[in-house]
């Protein structure tokens, strides 16, 4: 594998930003860092960067990197870690002295610490683009989570698309937002987006239609069914109250409100 083209900026022309600025340039082949300036390759760029006239905190501020990176290649990083660790867990005076350290970290106080230095100081372009990728993938990783939900949705009402899908929930059954929302697993700004992109006239809030309360009437009496595991839910409420049980027991217990369970008992 061929290294990496790095231009080469003389000192001269450092105040032109980096096309690399913000970013530790790794060659993986060779795992090795490449310095920004001369574009050599390094185990290490903190005792190099001095020939440029430059501290290694001032590297990092130049090129915009995080104040904490580690200017080194992946295994000359992870080597100086362990032997770091290792010293750590064998010298009881090293110990001691990080100990105020870990009870700042278990209190919280170095968080606070933290934050109080990044409202003073400007975030490095490093941390930036890192926050900015995060977020970018987050956002890539709910929006798989939310198209997979909605597929099994498809999949388990028996669509063959969701074109037809909304078409049948929504203006064949005349269903809510609300509740086309929850039978399609998505949510009600999503859903209403899908109805404008495939041409379908979204309803005015409050409007609803005979049809639409019927199977809105279905879909509760389903669910209470559902919960108290009944395959008739007005069969099942008219033979707990013949034993014995009372509206608001019957309420509770499926979910819905004292007046919902008397509608469905009947005068007594």
């Amino acid at each position: 594998m061929t290294r990496p083209h790095i231009p080469r900026i003389p000192a001269s022309d450092r105040a032109v930003r980096h096309p690399d600025f913000g970013r530790l340039i790794r060659d993986e082949a060779t795992d090795t860092v490449i310095c920004h300036v001369c574009g050599r390759a390094f185990r290490s760029l903190g005792a190099h960067v001095r020939v440029h006239g430059m501290t290694a905190a001032e590297y990092r501020k130049e090129f915009g990197l995080l104040r904490a990176r580690a200017l080194s290649a992946r295994s000359f990083s992870q080597k100086q870690s362990d032997t770091r660790r290792a010293g750590y867990r064998a010298s009881e005076d090293t110990q001691a002295r990080f100990a105020a350290g870990r009870a700042m970290a278990r209190s919280g106080e170095l968080t606070r610490r933290r934050r109080i230095t990044a409202r003073t100081q400007a975030d490095p372009e490093e941390l930036r683009q890192v926050r900015e990728e995060s977020l970018t993938a987050g956002r890539r990783t709910q929006a798989r989570a939310a198209d997979d939900r909605l597929t099994a949705a498809l999949r388990a009402g028996g669509f063959t698309d969701l074109a037809q899908a909304l078409r049948t929930v929504y203006v064949d059954r005349q269903h809510s937002i609300e509740d086309t929302a929850r039978i399609l697993a998505v949510g009600k700004g999503r859903l209403r987006r899908l109805l404008v992109e495939y041409g379908i006239e979204v309803r005015p809030t409050g409007q609803n239609s005979a049809s639409g309360r019927r199977s809105r009437i279905q879909l509760n009496d389903r669910a209470a069914a559902e919960r108290v595991g009944a395959r008739n839910i007005t069969a099942w409420l008219r033979e707990r109250t013949n034993e014995g049980a009372t509206l608001r027991e019957l309420a509770a217990a499926t979910g819905r409100s004292i007046p919902w369970v008397a509608a469905r008992v009947g005068p007594r």
